[in-house]
C-alpha cells in the first residue's frame, strides 16, 4: 500500500486545505462583505448604516459620501452647510438657469429640496435636499432610477434627525 512519511501527509493535509479554501473563497469574501457593511459610522450626531447596496466612499468632519455598489455614478453626499438664507429651491433654480438642466420642486414633505434633472446627452439628475432645523444637506448624483437605492437610508436620517432634540440657539 501506499505509506507516507509525516512531512508527506503534511503537504497533502495542506494542499487539500488550499483546494477547499479556494473552493469556498467566494462565499467567504460574501460573508466578510456582509459582517463588515453592517458596522454602524456616528456622523454629525447621526448614525449613518449603510445598506446592502451602498458603501462609504469618504468620510470626513463636514461631509459623507455614499456610492452605490449597483451604479458606481451614482452617490449621495450629506454635508454640513452654515444656516443662510438659501434654500434648495432656489440653489437648484440658479443652477438651472446657468445650465441646460429641468427644474422640479422634491415631491417629499419630510424634506425641502428641488431637482434638476438633466436630459441632454446621458440622463443625469441632481438632487439637493435639506433636512428640517438642521445644517446637513444631502444631495444625490447619479442616473434618476439609482435614487432609489438611496429612500431607505434619506428616511433613516430623517428619522434621526426628527429624534434629536432642538436647542433655542438653532431654531
Amino acid at each position: 500500500m501506499f505509506r507516507f512519511s509525516s512531512s508527506q501527509r503534511l503537504l497533502l493535509v495542506l494542499g487539500f486545505t488550499l483546494i477547499l479554501l479556494s473552493v469556498s473563497l467566494n462565499r467567504i469574501s460574501g460573508l466578510w462583505d456582509r459582517y463588515s457593511r453592517e458596522d454602524p459610522v456616528v456622523w454629525q450626531q447621526l448614525t449613518i448604516t449603510p445598506g446592502p447596496d451602498t458603501r462609504i466612499s469618504s468620510l470626513d468632519e463636514m461631509t459623507l459620501v455614499l456610492r452605490s455598489t449597483a451604479n458606481t455614478h451614482a452617490r449621495l453626499t450629506l454635508f454640513v452647510r452654515e444656516n443662510d438664507d438659501s434654500r434648495p429651491r432656489d440653489l437648484v433654480k440658479n443652477l438651472c438657469g446657468r445650465d441646460s438642466c429641468v427644474y422640479r420642486a422634491l415631491d417629499d414633505e419630510r424634506l425641502d429640496g428641488a431637482i434638476a434633472d438633466y436630459v441632454s446627452g446621458t440622463p443625469f439628475r441632481i438632487v439637493l435636499m435639506q433636512l428640517p432645523d438642521s445644517e446637513v444637506w444631502l444631495e444625490y448624483k447619479g442616473p434618476a432610477e439609482e435614487l432609489d437605492t438611496f429612500d431607505s437610508f434619506i428616511g433613516a436620517i430623517v428619522t434621526q434627525n426628527g429624534e434629536q432634540p432642538v436647542t433655542g440657539a438653532e431654531r
